[in-house]
């Protein structure tokens, strides 16, 4: 079951998120490769939106309503599609309280993707007026996908990540490697060319 972050945690996820765009911090560093080999390790235990059809598969952990995961969505447009290279978003519901219906609505669309582009696309744009992701909040969450974005916020917690979005990916060389918060366009590159 999917617990409700603390107003304290929520902010400090917002604050961590925040930090590569407000330049106090480069786009946070994983201290250790061992988190992204243990997400990989469990990513079949993800359900994700795939955007593209390459084989170099990369997984980013998102939140409906994170303004930094929409930054990152708007730099990657120019990728889609290309060099091999798969999107693979991971949603999670939890940075405010219409987060989780927001992630159930994409997930339960009769096409994941295209609801997640309105979503995206129509990002601070919702009909209703609220902040965050353009989908309308889910009325009713489905039993299977309540427990498809408690597997990913448990894969998520599992490593002890923090802040989103979360970038992670195989290099050539088998290792992983991960990067949290907003990365640069020369950091974008590089992923793209490591990713395997």
């Amino acid at each position: 079951m999917t617990h409700p972050l603390s107003p304290h945690r929520r902010r400090l996820l917002q604050v961590l998120a925040a930090a590569p765009l407000l330049g106090l911090l480069p786009a946070v560093r994983a201290q250790s490769a061992r988190q992204a080999e243990g997400v990989l390790a469990d990513i079949a235990k993800a359900t994700f939106i795939a955007e593209g059809k390459g084989k170099r598969p990369i997984y980013i952990f998102f939140d409906p309503n994170c303004p930094f995961c929409h930054q990152l969505y708007k730099k990657l447009r120019p990728f889609v599609g290309k060099d091999e290279v798969q999107f693979r978003w991971i949603p999670l519901g939890m940075l405010t309280p219409s987060s989780l219906p927001k992630a159930a609505a994409i997930l339960q669309a009769i096409d994941p993707l295209q609801a997640f582009y309105k979503n995206e696309d129509d990002y601070d744009f919702a009909a209703n007026g609220q902040p965050g992701g353009g989908i309308e909040p889910a009325q009713t969450i489905t039993p299977k996908v309540r427990d498809e974005l408690a597997a990913n916020l448990a894969l998520y917690n599992s490593q002890k990540l923090f802040g989103v979005p979360v970038v992670i990916w195989h290099k050539a060389d088998g290792r992983a490697d991960m990067l949290i918060g907003v990365p640069s366009d020369a950091q974008i590159r590089k992923i793209l060319e490591q990713a395997r």
